[in-house]
């Protein structure tokens, strides 16, 4: 089973640290920016988002129950970055579920079954195409859901 300790430690990095695939940069998302603005210091803002806020994200994509921890670090990243709606949206289509955009049951159950390099690719690609989108629309926080189906890439 993944662990959350696990996935913040890889996932997290701050501005100046080598970040790769896997990484946010905590000191530049938007919600940490409007924080700190309010006045709170790193060290608060750290113990927040790492106690509460992430904690949170990591309990409603059911991390604990994700058999591998690179695809849980994954989907962490795609969780903060606010976009695994739309990666489980297309999961579940492609896996002919109900489309929730929520890790349900079903959901879990599929991804648990994966062989876990070529879902890890696909995974990676996904993320890759989001952060390439989040980067041309820096303001944006929303992404649409592409016109071609991003589960293309598991055949």
């Amino acid at each position: 089973m993944a662990s959350y300790a696990q996935a913040f430690k890889r996932v997290m990095t701050w501005s100046g640290q080598k970040a790769d695939v896997y990484c946010i940069v905590l000191d530049q998302l938007a919600c940490w920016q409007t924080m700190k603005g309010a006045g709170f210091s790193q060290s608060e803002l750290y113990r927040l988002f790492k106690q509460q806020y992430c904690d949170e994200i990591w309990q409603q994509l059911r991390g604990d129950e994700l058999l591998h921890q690179e695809v849980a670090n994954l989907l962490f990243k795609a969780s903060v970055n606010g976009f695994i709606d739309v990666l489980l949206s297309e999961l579940q289509h492609h896996f002919n579920l109900a489309i929730s955009g929520q890790m349900c049951d079903r959901t879990l159950e599929q991804i648990n079954q994966q062989e876990p390099s070529s879902f890890l690719r696909w995974l990676r690609l996904s993320i890759a195409y989001f952060d390439l989108l989040q980067a041309k629309q820096p303001d944006s926080t929303n992404t649409k859901r592409p016109a071609y189906s991003a589960t293309d890439w598991l055949h």
